[in-house]
C-alpha cells in the first residue's frame, strides 16, 4: 500500500512537471504588421499616385517604435569617420531653417516586377543603412554604404523569398558623426509578377 501511494505522489508530480514546462515554452505568435498601401512610382522615379493607404512613405519620420529601431542594428562595417551634412535650409517649404530635408531616399518602379532601383542622394557624406522586411519583421534585404549619393539595383526576383502580390516595407536611416540617424523613413514596395501591375492591385488592403 505504501510502495502505491509513492508511486502516485510521483506520477502527479510528473504530471504537473509536464503541464508547468509546456506553459513555459510556449508563446502566442509575433502579430503581423499590416501595410496598407504604396506610393506608385514609375520607371524613372516619379511618384504618381496612390494605392490603398500609405503612411508618410518615403519622407522622415519622426516617430520609430524600439522595434522599428533594431531593425536597422544589423552589423556593419561601414564607419562614421568623415561623414558631415551639408546645409540643408531651403529643403522644405515654408518659412524658416529646416533640419529635415524633403524626399532623398525612393525606390522604383513600385509595384515592382522583379528588379527594382534604390536611389539616396546626399547631403554631404552621409552612412547610409537600409532593411527590407515581411510583414513579421523578417529581414529579407540589409545593405549599408558610405556615400555622397547611392545607387543599387535590388533583386527581388527570388519568387520563394518575395511573393507576387505582398507588400514589403524598407526601413532606411541617414546618418553623420556628430546626427546619427538624422533622417529616418520607410517605404512600402509590392512585389507583383504580372503581366500589368493593375492585376495586384486588389491585394492592397
Amino acid at each position: 500500500m505504501k510502495n502505491i501511494l509513492v508511486i502516485a505522489a510521483l506520477l502527479l508530480l510528473a504530471a504537473g512537471c509536464k503541464k508547468h514546462s509546456a506553459t513555459q515554452t510556449s508563446a502566442p505568435p509575433a502579430p503581423a504588421h499590416i501595410f496598407k498601401g504604396i506610393s506608385v512610382i514609375n520607371d524613372v522615379g516619379q511618384i504618381t499616385g496612390v494605392w490603398g493607404t500609405e503612411d508618410d512613405d518615403w519622407r522622415n519620420d519622426a516617430k520609430w517604435t524600439a522595434e522599428e529601431f533594431a531593425l536597422l542594428s544589423f552589423p556593419d562595417t561601414i564607419s562614421l569617420n568623415g561623414t558631415y551634412i551639408r546645409d540643408t535650409t531651403g529643403w522644405n517649404v515654408g518659412p524658416g531653417i529646416h533640419e529635415r530635408p524633403q524626399n532623398i531616399v525612393i525606390t522604383y518602379p513600385n509595384p515592382v516586377y522583379d528588379f527594382a532601383e534604390m536611389v539616396y542622394r546626399g547631403l554631404g557624406l552621409l552612412k547610409f543603412k537600409a532593411v527590407i522586411v515581411d510583414k513579421n519583421y523578417n529581414r529579407m534585404f540589409t545593405f549599408c554604404c558610405k556615400d555622397s549619393m547611392a545607387s543599387l539595383l535590388l533583386d527581388l526576383s527570388d519568387t520563394a523569398k518575395f511573393k507576387s502580390g505582398t507588400i514589403y516595407r524598407m526601413y532606411y536611416t541617414l546618418s553623420a558623426k556628430d546626427s546619427v540617424n538624422f533622417f529616418k523613413g520607410h517605404g512600402d514596395i509590392l512585389v507583383c509578377r504580372q503581366a500589368s501591375p493593375l492585376y495586384c492591385k486588389g491585394n492592397v488592403p
